[in-house]
């Protein structure tokens, strides 16, 4: 089975990490959007926003280097959660980041690239979510 999703947009807040006893986890919300002409010629635009996770040492360089408004790839796979809240079940959409690439131009953000643009690395799956 394959479960795989590539996406490229701008972040849409600070990145937040966290220290957990499994090690660093960085979350962070990823706009896509489509742009297309309807029948009648006229534009249209649809944004989708994507909840993102990276755990380890991209999870720190994401939350170093990454900000409001940066455009990055991220390659992962989708995880769907059940849970319940004030006795209503309810349904969530996560993606677990596996690989991402900075796509800002290099002089166009005063803040300092990392060596290397692009981070792929192998993560446990045990970690919590």
């Amino acid at each position: 089975m394959l479960n795989s999703i590539h996406l490229i947009g701008n972040v849409g807040a600070d990145p937040e990490l966290k220290e957990t006893s499994a090690g660093s986890i960085v979350n962070l919300s990823l706009a896509t959007t489509e742009r297309w002409k309807s029948k009648d010629g006229e534009q249209k635009e649809a944004t989708q926003w994507h909840r993102i996770s990276f755990f380890g040492k991209p999870a720190e360089i994401i939350a170093q280097y990454v900000h409001k408004g940066s455009k990055l790839y991220v390659g992962g796979s989708v995880e769907y959660r059940e849970y319940e809240k004030d006795g209503e079940k309810r349904y969530a959409t996560n993606i677990r980041g596996r690989e991402f690439k900075f796509l800002d131009s290099k002089g166009g953000d005063s803040r300092p690239a990392p060596a290397g643009d692009s981070v792929a690395e192998s993560f446990d799956d045990d970690i919590p979510f």
